[in-house]
């Protein structure tokens, strides 16, 4: 009598590990883990961006003024372009910075921003942390040189936000780097 014993064979243990990874790789592409990074850093930045906005815009109110920055590099410029304002990089501190300058001068994808001047690409409103906002916040992608520039990169007083004041004195406050092409800011 021939002994039989249940069980799996090699060739059917091979079939489901196959049937397993072909079914996990489908779920992998399915779900787009790099389009969900991508989104966590923009929701990331949303929050951001209304944080600043919301300091400000509470420090002008217990103040009982319009809040033009540090003396040092003040967030509004006179300068403007077709009747609005340039926009300024927002930086953690600006010693050092020099806009006229590669090397010491932040840099923001698709903002026009004012080089001519040694503090006129920056707003330094390192006057609401700590009362109205704990930190000044960096880009969720953190340190890095922006690509092909050479300008000052992120995370080395530069925080990847930009300020604008429009010709209708309002605020504001945009992402430099969102990804998927979105376009952050909020304006109040």
């Amino acid at each position: 009598m021939k002994n039989h014993r249940p069980g799996f064979t090699l060739i059917e243990l091979l079939i489901v590990i196959a049937i397993i990874g072909f079914l996990a790789a489908a779920i992998l592409v399915a779900v787009d883990p790099v389009k969900r990074i991508q989104d966590a850093r923009n929701a990331k930045r949303w929050s951001e961006v209304n944080a600043i906005l919301n300091a400000i815009l509470n420090k002008q109110v217990d103040d009982r003024a319009i809040y033009d920055g540090e003396t040092s590099a003040p967030i509004i410029t006179d300068t403007s372009v077709n009747g609005d304002g340039f926009s300024q990089v927002i930086v953690r501190d600006d010693a050092g910075v020099v806009c006229t300058s590669n090397a010491t001068a932040p840099f923001c994808f698709g903002q026009n921003v004012d080089y001519t001047g040694a503090k006129t690409c920056v707003a330094n409103i390192k006057g609401i942390v700590p009362i109205w906002v704990s930190e000044l916040p960096i880009d969720p992608k953190g340190v890095g040189q922006v690509p092909d520039t050479g300008y000052l990169p992120l995370g080395n007083k530069n925080t990847g936000y930009y300020l604008h004041r429009t010709n209708g004195n309002r605020i504001e406050i945009g992402a430099c780097r969102p990804d998927q092409g979105a376009v952050i800011r909020v304006r109040r």
